[in-house]
């Protein structure tokens, strides 16, 4: 594990911010090409990530608060201006959230600029996994004795010497790849009304994290399920209103 590529003096280059530029980056020139395709301006790309960077930023911070109230009221100011502790949900709500809000000022139609971007949400979700992987943050599985199970002795949170773990964050990688080449490569079997693509992102990523968090350390906090798995759920009830929603809904 690589959880600082460079230190200069007081100034550190962190793989896992680093990949995280990266993925906006990937995530942007996925979208560019995709509204391009789709008729629409590929200048709409870089606001839309942008947004997208600050609203995710923010919600996966609230959402970390949320998850560790307990601690924030001991230490407020600590937990609020620490450099650690952001949630994938939080970040992906609040996301979505600060887009829907640029789709509005900008008059574009919702359900096709969904359908467009779940391609990038895919391809983003994938590069980013990469930088837990080379950073070792904790996202890593329980022990295990697969041939591939690895150790993150170096990680930022560590493993016990000698401990191999399901190296989950490759698992997560290699999904939304996955995901990302089904959505683009769609078959014509479907019908894809609009939304109906987004719809289909927001299934198949809720069904990844879900399986995913069977084999992670995370507390349980209801009916056997962690906290990313009920809002995996709730995610993936949402992905199903917009695939079977009805044909006569609006596109906006």
């Amino acid at each position: 594990m690589i959880p600082e590529l460079v230190s200069l003096g007081p100034l550190s280059v962190h793989s896992f911010g680093l990949m995280m530029v990266l993925t906006f980056m990937v995530g942007w020139k996925r979208l560019e090409l995709s509204l391009e395709d789709h008729g629409y301006e590929g200048i709409h790309a870089e606001p839309m990530v942008f947004y997208a960077a600050v609203g995710g930023v923010v919600g996966a911070r609230v959402l970390f608060l949320i998850a560790n109230f307990s601690v924030f009221l001991q230490k407020p100011l600590e937990m609020i201006f620490t450099g650690a502790g952001f949630i994938f949900y939080g970040g992906f709500i609040g996301g979505f959230l600060a887009v829907v809000y640029y789709l509005k000022k900008n008059s574009l139609p919702f359900l096709r600029m969904a359908d467009i971007v779940a391609p990038s949400l895919a391809i983003g979700y994938g590069v980013g996994r990469i930088g837990c992987q080379l950073s070792g943050d904790g996202d890593y599985g329980k022990v295990s004795d697969l041939p591939w199970a690895m150790g993150y002795p170096l990680g930022a949170v560590p493993t016990s010497p000698g401990v191999l773990v399901h190296p989950a964050p490759i698992y997560e990688s290699m999904a939304a790849f996955a995901i990302c080449w089904l959505l683009l490569n769609r078959t014509a079997a479907f019908s894809w009304k609009a939304g109906s693509l987004f719809g289909l992102y927001l299934v198949l990523m809720s069904v990844e994290r879900f399986l995913v968090e069977t084999i992670r350390i995370e507390p349980i906090i209801g009916s056997g399920l962690t906290q990313a798995q009920w809002i995996a759920i709730f995610i993936a009830f949402a992905g199903l209103l917009f695939i079977f929603r009805p044909a006569g809904s609006t596109t906006q």
